[in-house]
């Protein structure tokens, strides 16, 4: 089960950092020097333009076809 944890971005040194509360971590049985993954949405406003930098999307290119039928 995953759970939307709203918080606040903190610099640290030259990075930033988001303070997880303990709460959260104990009950997902995670402690310091774990590795986790974290989920960030993309604000509508700039999905397209960050899709097309991540995955190289071009809106502009012609959708994928086959060059020959007889294959998957």
């Amino acid at each position: 089960m995953s759970r939307v944890l709203t918080g606040k971005i903190r610099r640290v040194g030259n990075s930033m950092a988001v303070i997880i509360p303990k709460e959260l971590l104990d009950e997902a049985g995670a402690s310091e020097g774990d590795t986790i993954k974290v989920s960030l949405a993309i604000p509508k406003s700039t999905r397209d333009s960050s899709l097309e930098s991540i995955a190289g999307m071009d809106r502009k290119g012609k959708p994928f076809t086959r060059e020959k039928r007889d294959r998957f």
